[in-house]
């Protein structure tokens, strides 16, 4: 089945993480770019309304839904149950904006220095005892399924699961519960191919983040001295279209084997350099052409501009 949808992240008008990159760029301003490049979702992002009514008016008026959202999860540092508190509130404020995909990262087990940490200072593997770790992953995954919520699992760098290697650890490790967020630019930045993924794990597929790198940067990395945030902001990241990943094997597949979900745009940017609006539709622009040749319907915002 192939019911393909477009959205982007908030993340290249305000960071999520990095306070100062667009806090001064309102909601208002996010969602009217986003739909007006022609976009039909949004994963959530801080500058949001807190109360879901108003939220899911807001966007409903320039025609977006709301996608997914980031969990922040401990399991490897706390128990199921303790995991399972958090989880259960956050899935049902989920499911209650409609949304299908909680996507899970892992913030257990990370580097001492946490957002100081260098690049080569990346947690290894044996900080986490696998067998558990998957065991406890599984259920949360089969606990959230129950109620309508597919656990996406997020590989990122500075956390336990980055490379290819590493997922295909985890794949192998969790039942079929879990399903993987394929992100093509943390699994570039962390020395992997997002095609050698995507061809043995697109059946766990469930959630997209199209994340473009620019190569120039990527080779420049000193990974000694260099955090992550240090290469946001020398640009390592953008959107497609604008970078050197090459997203056609992706549009490919899904145009042969099917995909019934989200496309989502994502770009860690520091907005003033890398202005967040025009990006957005040379990105959709990128992606339109990309599907209208491979023969992908989808559908285009109506606000579009």
């Amino acid at each position: 089945m192939t019911e393909v949808k477009l959205g982007i992240s908030p993340l290249g008008w305000t960071n999520q993480a990095i306070m100062e990159l667009g806090d001064d760029i309102s909601f208002e301003t996010c969602i009217t770019d986003a739909s007006g490049a022609g976009y039909i979702g949004l994963e959530l992002g801080r500058k949001f309304p807190e109360e879901p009514a108003d939220m899911l008016a807001a966007l409903a008026n320039v025609g977006l839904s709301p996608v997914s959202s980031w969990y922040s999860g401990y399991l490897t540092e706390r128990s199921l149950e303790a995991e399972w508190t958090e989880a259960e509130s956050y899935g049902d404020y989920l499911s209650g904006l409609g949304c299908a995909v909680m996507v899970y990262g892992e913030c257990g087990a990370g580097p001492e220095a946490g957002a100081h940490a260098k690049l080569n200072q990346n947690p290894p593997f044996t900080n986490i005892e696998a067998g558990e770790y998957f065991t406890k992953l599984t259920e949360l995954a089969d606990r959230l399924q129950s109620k309508g919520i597919a656990l996406v699992y997020h590989p990122h760098m500075m956390q336990p699961i980055d490379t290819n290697m590493k997922i295909d650890l985890l794949m192998s490790g969790t039942g079929a519960s879990v399903k993987l967020l394929l992100d093509t630019g943390h699994i570039a930045m962390s020395g992997g191919d997002y095609v050698e993924v995507m061809d043995k794990w697109w059946d766990r597929v469930a959630h997209i983040h199209l994340k473009d790198i620019r190569r120039n940067v990527f080779e420049n990395i000193d990974m000694s001295t260099q955090t992550f945030n240090d290469t946001v902001y020398a640009g390592i990241f953008t959107v497609p279209g604008d970078g050197d990943i090459d997203f056609a094997p992706l549009i490919k597949k899904i145009a042969r084997d099917g995909y019934d979900g989200w496309l989502l745009v994502e770009a860690e940017q520091d907005p003033i350099v890398a202005k967040p609006a025009p990006l957005a539709k040379l990105s959709f622009n990128y992606l339109e052409a990309l599907l209208d040749a491979a023969n992908v319907d989808f559908q285009r915002n109506i606000h579009r501009a």
